[in-house]
This record gives C-alpha cells, sequence and structure tokens, in this order.
C-alpha cells in the first residue's frame, strides 16, 4: 500500500539516503535541508507501509514549476511508483511544469513522454560530470495562458 504526502523534516535523511544512490552529483543533506525551509520548494514523497520510497522535489519558479529532482529508492523501482507520483503531481498542477534530463535516461524519457511531457529543447553539455546533453521538457496544464 503506497500513499503520497508532503515529506516531514525528520524524514530528511532518508531522502537523502536515496538521493546518494541515486545521483552521481547529489545534494549534501545541508544544501536538502536549506531548500527544505524555504517556502518555494515542495518536498513530496511516495511511501510503501510508511517507508520512503521515492521523492520529488519541486520549486515554484512564479510563472511555472520546475523538477528540481525525482528519484525513486532502487529497491522500488520498476513498481510504477515514480509514475505514480509524477501522476499525483500532474494533477494537482495550477501552472506549467518543467524539468530535464540526462539524453541516456531513456526509462525516465518513456515516462515523461508517456505522460504527456514534450521535448522543447536541448542544453548542451548540461551535465558538467560527464559532459552529457540534457533535454528539457515542459508539461503544460489546462490552466496555461500559453
Amino acid at each position: 500500500m503506497t500513499d503520497i504526502r508532503e515529506i516531514e523534516e525528520n524524514e530528511l535523511m532518508d531522502l537523502f539516503d536515496i538521493e546518494q544512490i541515486s545521483f552521481k552529483n547529489s545534494y549534501r543533506i545541508s544544501t536538502l535541508a536549506d531548500m527544505y525551509g524555504k517556502p518555494s520548494y515542495k518536498f513530496l514523497g511516495i511511501f510503501n507501509r510508511n517507508r520512503l520510497a521515492g521523492y520529488i522535489i519541486l520549486l515554484d519558479s512564479i510563472d511555472i514549476y520546475e523538477v528540481v529532482k525525482i528519484a525513486i529508492s532502487p529497491i522500488y523501482r520498476g513498481r510504477g511508483l515514480g509514475k505514480k507520483l509524477l501522476t499525483s503531481v500532474l494533477e494537482n498542477l495550477d501552472k506549467n511544469l518543467m524539468l530535464e534530463v540526462r539524453v541516456s535516461n531513456e526509462t525516465a524519457i518513456n515516462l515523461y513522454e508517456g505522460l504527456g511531457f514534450k521535448k522543447i529543447n536541448i542544453r548542451k553539455g548540461y551535465y558538467g560530470d560527464t559532459g552529457e546533453d540534457g533535454i528539457v521538457y515542459l508539461f503544460e496544464t489546462s490552466f496555461s495562458c500559453n
């Protein structure tokens, strides 16, 4: 049984554990705590039997939301939890959502495109650790003025 809710401050270490496993260039716990304390960031988690299985960090950038990070713990991958988490976010948007992804991350690309994200740009050499390009995706809500 899974549920999606805002992450509580005492769960940041669990988020940090998933962060370190999931990303080569992971944030420090102090960076996550600093972001958590700012009202422009929203931390949502998907929980499996009250255990954090994955998270998404959103930044409210005035006219658009940006996905700062999204990750599912390796032990929960392949179960559709990333799709469930992102779908929950998309169903509750009041403005457009933007994200970027490595060109090599086919699993994420398939997820985003399957949910209706549109490719809007390529950022050449965006990822400093590998020099890999980043694809910028946009999800337009029905509330969009465009």
